[in-house]
């Protein structure tokens, strides 16, 4: 149960947001790479998750990804579903609370470009081309030439290397966007952002509502995440229909299931994205996507570089979490160390002594024993991979061939406000509930929880050495870190043989404390034959 007093609410302390991306021109099913840094008051912000959102040009999210913050930190992915149309889309980074606090500092985006070959942006006969910037610089360094052979090393300007560089990026500019710039909020939204105070200071909070109008403040809502880990939680609604389930360090799951306390009515509760909802000031709208005839050997070189693979491995660093929050079990049986039957009715009257099974008015139930040798009267709370399982006689008839283990509770078990006579918890081999018939009033929804913590492999946008075969990284090199921690003299950066106009930026905190930013624009010619 999570509800935040009025009082607590107006002491939360603003959030300013960072961020950083290593392009703007992508393909679907390509990772938009994001590097965040989220403080307050110039400190590790205390939120845990960042979200990503891909905003299209109707002021729809087409897509949210959660992602783990550390220490204020974050360096993760978006995934560019592959249903997306080409188009432009607005990129936006934000925490829970950080618009609604400051919608300036707490809300940072810029356009994507975002091509699907299956779903192509408009043709035209000349697409409006952009002002040639070649040899276009800004700040007081200097790039020693505008333009490169492929395989070629780029010098960066010595006085740069003494600097304490937050961010590094080299990159193709963007053909098919005016500007590729973070645009400020005050430039796009009309008014405030709209939302529910929720600081996510444990983890993912999922919020539901139900209809204000027909609002029962005692009636209980059970809310089981599945994926990777499994658990269960439970709310009741406040006087306005507002619920907040609090998964807490629960992090990997992909779906989740809703139900009302004996699988009663659910016709009135839906879930609530996380996602922020602005409106856009009259006259703003997202540029509209044109190519020409002319652009086709680039995209199709564009193509091939989407495929060019950025190497990293996941960190599965967390232990196994019971399937239910503060759930110990009295007993465990792994079910392979047992003769298999076809159903869990037999299962329990050859194996679990401390559990008898009855039928009653042509029912089953179950009845557990307690901690000092007494049958409980009434049925335990009974679990599928943290599933409420309102059905006895469902449970009893179902054939426990995808259940692993079986764990028992032999006391009074409370869960927020409820208690029950026990629990009867069975998980299944792969978290997915085990092939149990959904419960019929119940509500199935893939909500995918945050994403597994990753790092690189290796440098971001560098070769791992220079080769014969055709190099055609749009991405020469992208590092992004808080605190001036770029090492220069350690970079190197190597042409590829994707030819176009290409971008160098440079971030860097001056002796006063401000950031100060350095670009610079140079070609790569095409390759001889």
């Amino acid at each position: 149960m999570y509800h935040l007093p009025n009082a607590f609410c107006q002491n939360l302390v603003e959030e300013q947001v960072s961020y950083s991306i290593p392009k703007t021109i992508y393909f679907t099913e390509e990772k938009i790479w994001i590097s965040a840094e989220v403080t307050q008051k110039g400190k590790p912000s205390s939120s845990q998750v960042l979200y990503a959102e891909l905003l299209n040009r109707e002021n729809e999210s087409v897509h949210l990804a959660k992602i783990l913050l550390e220490q204020g930190e974050a360096l993760h992915f978006l995934e560019i579903p592959s249903n997306l149309p080409s188009d432009h889309y607005l990129l936006r980074i934000y925490t829970r609370i950080s618009p609604l606090l400051n919608l300036e500092n707490g809300l940072k985006q810029q356009l994507v470009t975002i091509f699907n070959p299956r779903i192509p942006p408009k043709v035209v006969a000349n697409r409006v081309e952009q002002i040639v910037k070649k040899g276009q610089q800004k700040g007081s360094f200097t790039l020693i030439k505008d333009q490169f052979n492929p395989k070629e090393i780029i010098d960066i300007p010595e006085e740069l290397k003494g600097q304490k560089i937050q961010e590094l990026k080299v990159s193709l500019v963007n053909p098919f966007l005016e500007e590729e710039r973070q645009i400020p909020s005050s430039q796009l939204y009309e008014g405030k952002a709209e939302g529910v105070l929720i600081p996510e200071l444990f983890g993912h909070i999922v919020a539901a509502k139900v209809n204000p109008n027909e609002v029962d403040t005692s009636k209980v809502y059970f809310l089981s995440v599945h994926g990777i880990e499994s658990a269960l939680y439970s709310d009741r609604p406040d006087a306005n229909g507002n619920l907040f389930f609090d998964i807490g360090g629960l992090k990997h799951w992909k779906f989740l299931i809703a139900q009302a306390d004996q699988n009663g009515d659910l016709m009135n509760f839906e879930l609530q994205s996380p996602a922020v909802k602005t409106s856009f000031k009259n006259g703003f709208t997202i540029p509209q996507l044109e190519i020409s005839l002319a652009d086709q050997g680039l995209l199709q070189k564009l193509l091939l570089s989407s495929g060019v693979q950025t190497y990293f491995r996941e960190k599965l660093n967390q232990e196994p979490v019971p399937v239910v929050t503060g759930f110990v079990a009295d007993y465990s049986y792994n079910l392979d160390d047992y003769t298999r039957f076809e159903s869990v009715e037999t299962v329990i009257k050859e194996y679990v002594p401390s559990v008898a099974v009855r039928t009653r008015s042509g029912k089953k139930e179950f009845r557990s024993n307690n901690e000092f040798g007494n049958r409980f009267e009434g049925n335990p709370l009974m679990l599928v991979d943290g599933m409420p399982v309102f059905n006895s006689d469902q449970l009893a008839a179902f054939n426990p061939k995808s259940f692993e283990k079986l764990d028992l509770l032999a006391r009074v078990f409370y869960l927020n406000e409820q208690n029950y006579e026990g629990v009867i918890s069975f998980s299944s081999y792969k978290s997915d509930v085990g092939g149990f018939p959904l419960p019929t009033n119940a509500i199935y929804s893939p909500y995918q929880g945050i994403q597994i913590p990753v790092e690189l492999e290796s440098e971001f946008g560098q070769p791992q050495e220079i080769r014969n075969f055709e190099d055609l990284r749009s991405v020469l090199t992208w590092k992004s870190e808080s605190g001036g921690r770029v090492d220069l003299s350690e970079v190197k950066i190597i042409t590829s043989d994707l030819p176009g106009l290409y971008q160098m930026s440079i971030q860097y905190q001056s002796e006063d404390g401000s950031t100060q930013s350095w670009e610079s624009y140079f070609e790569v010619k095409a390759a001889e034959n």
